[in-house]
């Protein structure tokens, strides 16, 4: 048991292995002086590859350097073949391990630290331009070679490598983010990041913009026309960084750093380095700036969760306030068919003892009681709203009643999924639209009023909108003053104030327009219930149909 699991580690650093000096071979055949592309995929294996497995990249990176020691051993001598034996990967090591551990670069939550990925990115070109300058100072030259400047080779082999970084590193970077926050495979990664706004303004804006200046640089017949035209091409890195954030500097700098390589006209050009610099110069700024706007914006983020919390903590106490209501609607309702039981019992008793005395006036009062009792338990906890939903309710329910017994005309029109919405949301908008006909019929009156709903869906939310147009009267009779309506609809009356508190909760807008003969108010609202919201606990449940928000 024990020797297969030993064989099956080292099978797994064995491919490790062998896959990364696939990759870093292949990537030798296309880096050139200006730009070293395996040096970016030398420090993006060991920014993403676990620590257990480091010793076997150290393995795979000696096979193709003892490759090329030994192809030019007798062309610049076995000093030099010697230094080309020791890794780069190793001595980059522990300044990656260190940026990994006490700088958090890549952290296992939480956005990737630019700033950091940077400064390791400086100290190991800097590392591994040394090495390059210690074994050019050893390489076996012949007699009639010029003499090396070693200013000139610093600087090409430090933008080298560091430009090669910056192609590769922050597009894996960007790639392993985009994976690690939504636990996704790296192949719907790589999917939805195709299909996403920073993939097509790339392909659609950002390559044929490089592509004009690659065909100046290429067509230029003088080297300030070329060198122009390499270095405008650090614009389309600063338009996608504003819009994207260092996402779109890591694939803005990438594609203009290719585009500034394909226009170089020879190796070592010195006009190309310089605008190599500027690129990279570019890049890194932008890098930089587009970390800080995603701080920034997450920051932001973060700011808003106490507002949610409390808008949600608002919501869940109006959800309980409604659920007490819809107690004391039950127990109205008992308390009636109590009153009719009790109501029936005397008749009866009295048709015993007085069958001469006539029982009809007092018939008709206890009819209106019961009615009056029906009228309150149903604004507190509307029936048709719980059996019918909220277009029949409007239609047919309370406020139709009650704006048809003080001979007001009232019209509903509803059209979109309005069914569709949540109980709670339905709810809320019965009570919003009672509070408005509340507060113009006691404030006007009105002598038609006409109710529009629509329900839709648009970006995975579901919104309402409702829109109330009161026709107003010169019959002043048809002002509604004092309780009755308020006590009919179960409104509170508080105004204008209280609506748009109450739309608040749902993150709605109430909108008041004076028309030319009447006045509009509407409001918007968005059904983001959750679901502690449709489901409150309650002390008793004897009637599962009134007491069920679902």
């Amino acid at each position: 048991m024990s020797h297969g699991i030993r064989w099956s580690v080292w099978l797994r650093h064995g491919a490790v292995a062998l896959c990364y000096a696939l990759g870093y071979a292949l990537l030798r055949q296309v880096s050139w002086s200006h730009w070293v592309l395996f040096t970016g995929y030398r420090l993006s294996v060991l920014l993403l590859v676990p620590y257990r497995y480091w010793p076997a990249l150290v393995i795979g990176e000696i096979g193709p350097l003892a490759y090329v020691s030994l192809s030019c051993l007798e062309s610049f001598g076995w000093v030099w073949s010697s230094l080309m034996l020791v890794p780069p990967i190793a001595l980059a090591m522990p300044v990656v391990k260190a940026c990994r551990d006490r700088l958090s670069m890549i952290p296992a939550r939480g956005p990737v630290r630019m700033g950091a990925v940077l400064i390791c990115t400086l100290v190991i070109s800097g590392l591994w331009s040394l090495m390059n300058l210690a074994a050019l100072s050893v390489v076996k030259t012949p007699s009639n070679y010029p003499p090396i400047d070693y200013g000139v080779a610093a600087a090409q082999y430090f933008i080298g490598n560091y430009l090669g970084i910056l192609t590769l590193v922050p597009l894996v970077l960007m790639v392993w983010e985009g994976r690690a926050k939504r636990a996704a495979s790296w192949r719907v990664t790589i999917e939805n990041a195709l299909r996403g706004r920073l993939a097509i303004e790339s392909v659609a804006f950002v390559l044929p913009a490089l592509a004009l200046l690659v065909w100046i640089g290429l067509e230029a017949s003088s080297v300030g026309s070329r060198q122009v035209a390499q270095m405008l091409m650090f614009l389309p890195v600063i338009w996608l960084a504003l819009r994207h954030g260092w996402h779109g500097a890591a694939v803005g700098g990438a594609v203009a750093s290719i585009a500034v390589v394909v226009t170089m006209p020879e190796l070592r050009d010195t006009s190309t380095l310089q605008a190599e610099v500027f690129v990279a110069f570019a890049t890194t700024s932008m890098l930089l700036f587009g970390s800080r706007i995603a701080q920034l914006h997450q920051q932001k983020g973060h700011g808003g969760e106490p507002a949610e919390k409390s808008l949600d903590l608002a919501r869940r106490i109006q959800a309980q306030c409604e659920a007490q209501l819809r107690q004391t609607s039950l127990g109205i309702e008992l308390i009636s068919e109590t009153v009719h039981a009790t109501e029936e019992m005397m008749f009866e008793r009295l048709r015993q003892f007085r069958p001469q005395v006539d029982s009809r006036e007092l018939r008709r009062r206890t009819t209106v009681t019961r009615e009056q009792l029906f009228q309150l338990a149903d604004g507190l906890n509307p029936v048709t709203l719980r059996e019918q939903g909220l277009a029949a309710a409007l239609r047919h329910g309370g406020i139709a009643r009650a704006l048809n017994s003080h001979r007001i005309g009232y019209w509903c029109r509803a059209r979109g999924g309005v069914d569709q919405l949540s109980h709670p949301m339905q709810l809320a908008l019965h009570r919003l639209v009672c509070e408005v006909v509340t507060h113009l019929c006691a404030a006007h009156s009105v002598g038609d009023l006409t109710v529009h709903l629509r329900s839709g869906q648009h970006a995975g939310r579901r919104w309402a909108v409702v829109r109330i147009d009161a026709l107003f009267s010169a019959d002043s009779g048809l002002l509604v003053r004092g309780g009755p309506l308020l006590h009919r609809l179960a409104a509170t009356g508080l105004g204008m104030d209280a609506i748009r508190d109450r739309a608040a909760l749902y993150e709605g807008t109430i909108k008041v327009h004076t028309t030319a003969h009447g006045e509009c108010i509407s409001m918007m609202v968005y059904d983001d219930e959750a679901d502690s919201l449709e489901q409150v606990v309650l002390v008793e449940r004897t009637t599962p149909e009134i007491f069920s928000f679902s």
